[in-house]
């Protein structure tokens, strides 16, 4: 009877581990189906390069709670400095009497895909970027004089380019941007520097989703 309990008792434990078999292989993520995995999160790293004038460059972290979802929230932030007229013009007026040193930018993003084209390749999307950025002035190669530190809010349109859907990409967005200081007037040696309320922003990103 013993001899015979056990035969049972193994062939019990036998069947319940070829039936959780497949339970384990999928805690494993062995056998995960393809729609499952899309449903997975992703992270959307964006590196901004110098910008056609040299001046700001930065990144962009943004986590998407589906891998394929339109909706991405995030952090931002970036740095920089103008030496000509083209970039200082942008932000500030009195441009020809120094030049601007933005020391950082700060802030959270967040962005919408409206909808996607040729299988996934193009994305079109719009954006809010909102934040707190600090820039100091000088004159010539003097030391820093005036300084301001101001919030931002930046809305945006934009589109993505990933390839067949891929994980490598470039991201391109432009859009106008809104300054709130109190400190609007930056004073150098020369004269002043005041810094825009109203401003135009774009900028080319490489894009990689993780």
């Amino acid at each position: 009877m013993k001899v015979q309990s056990k035969g049972v008792l193994t062939g019990v434990l036998a069947a319940a581990v070829l039936m959780g078999a497949p339970a384990l292989a999928d805690d494993a993520g062995e056998l995960i189906p393809s729609r499952e995995r899309e449903r997975r999160g992703s992270v959307l790293l964006e590196l901004q390069p110098p910008a056609l004038d040299a001046s700001m460059y930065g990144v962009r972290l943004d986590i998407s709670p589906r891998f394929e979802g339109p909706f991405s929230f995030g952090l931002m932030a970036r740095a920089g400095q103008w030496g000509n007229a083209v970039g200082v013009r942008t932000r500030f007026e009195g441009a020809e009497l120094g030049e601007v040193k933005l020391n950082y930018a700060v802030g959270a993003d967040a962005r919408y895909t409206v909808t996607t084209f040729a299988n996934g390749t193009l994305r079109p999307f719009v954006g809010l970027t909102a934040g707190f950025e600090e820039f100091v002035a000088r004159t010539g190669k003097g030391p820093s004089q005036g300084a301001s530190t101001a919030a931002f809010v930046e809305p945006a349109v934009g589109l993505m380019w990933r390839p067949g859907a891929g994980r490598l990409g470039l991201t391109a967005r432009g859009g106008p941007g809104f300054t709130f200081t109190d400190v609007r007037t930056l004073r150098i040696s020369n004269g002043e520097l005041k810094l825009r309320q109203v401003y135009p922003t774009a900028s080319l990103g490489l894009l990689v989703v993780l």
